[in-house]
């Protein structure tokens, strides 16, 4: 028999083997898992909140044995707590409503910068323009496109303008100088009549020389001045007739200044421990307000205004220690 030869075959095309797929369509990326509390951290945070109970528990116990050694105390603070706690609540759906209105405000101007209109901008000068322009005049600013120009006279609604200034009057009299302060010695104040003098036109020390001259000239012989830096309110000392220590204060003032309750404050913390006073006395050329004369009559204080000063000089009225010399 004769063996039967099989006919050579083709070779097959070879063709690219494709790429595994995986299961479920394309390739996801992968997840990160949280990674979970070790025993360690777990063991540290229940260490902590014992920690904190038990410090919270020795808290308690100390102040609960020091109010018990302290009621007093212990209720004082415990008043004073209520308000503190009272003000936290009550505060508290405050604070909440003012950052929800804080919130509310925001988002109202977020809204309302994204609504505005965009602002022009000036496109930006080329070289060659700028430098067609006429050069500036110096002292002027020439206006902008939208600047008005400033013309005089210019008022910017709050500065009021100034008046000009008025010409003087060339016709006009020269101001009279007002009168200088009369300034006596005691020597010629002692021959001098003290009746018709101006105790308001002499200077501060020429009226005490002149207190002291009305005490010489009503029986006073040794009356003196002493007034000064560290006189400690004594202008004037003098020995009475009847052998009374006198210590006078003088104060020559204006006729819209008075001598007010602190002058005789003053006077009187002074004059009875100090300068050992037996009759204390305050002559002005003005007037005494009515807390200074309620003073003077508590502390024993005599006050002699500026119309008593010219009775006592024209001698129609008494001198401060003389009858009739009343306080006030």
């Amino acid at each position: 028999m004769i063996d039967e030869v099989a006919p050579e075959r083709e070779p097959l095309p070879e063709e690219p083997i494709p790429a595994r797929q995986p299961r479920g369509g394309a390739r996801r990326p992968r997840r990160m898992r949280r990674a979970r509390p070790t025993v360690r951290s777990g063991s540290l945070a229940v260490a902590l909140a014992a920690a904190i109970l038990i410090a919270l528990a020795l808290a308690f116990q100390g102040f609960a044995r020091w109010a018990g050694e302290h009621p007093g105390w212990a209720v004082l603070l415990g008043l004073a707590a209520v308000p503190v706690l009272y003000a936290l609540l009550r505060g508290m759906p405050h604070a909440r409503e003012l950052r929800r209105a804080a919130r509310a405000g925001m988002a109202e101007a977020e809204a309302d910068a994204l609504a505005a209109p965009p602002v022009p901008v000036d496109e930006p000068v080329s070289p060659t323009a700028r430098a067609q322009e006429p050069p500036p005049v110096a002292g002027t600013f020439p206006p902008g496109p939208e600047e008005p120009t400033l013309a005089a006279p210019f008022h910017d609604g709050r500065t009021a303008p100034l008046p000009e200034p008025e010409a003087p009057d060339p016709y006009a009299p020269d101001p009279e100088p007002e009168p200088e302060a009369a300034v006596l010695t005691a020597a010629e104040l002692d021959g001098v009549d003290l009746a018709g003098l101006d105790f308001a036109a002499l200077d501060p020390d020429t009226f005490e020389e002149a207190v002291a001259a009305l005490c010489r000239r009503d029986g006073c012989a040794d009356a003196e001045t002493v007034g000064g830096a560290g006189d400690l309110g004594a202008d004037v000392l003098a020995t009475a007739p009847d052998g009374r220590r006198v210590v006078i204060q003088c104060k020559r003032y204006g006729p819209e200044n008075k001598v007010g309750s602190q002058d005789l404050q003053r006077f009187g913390g002074t004059c009875w421990s100090v300068h050992g006073a037996q009759l204390a006395v305050l002559v002005t050329t003005s007037e005494f307000t009515a807390p200074a004369e309620e003073y003077a009559e508590a502390s024993g204080i005599r006050c002699v205004d500026g119309t008593e000063l010219t009775a006592w000089a024209e001698g129609t009225g008494p001198a401060p220690w003389g009858p009739g010399a009343t306080l006030r």
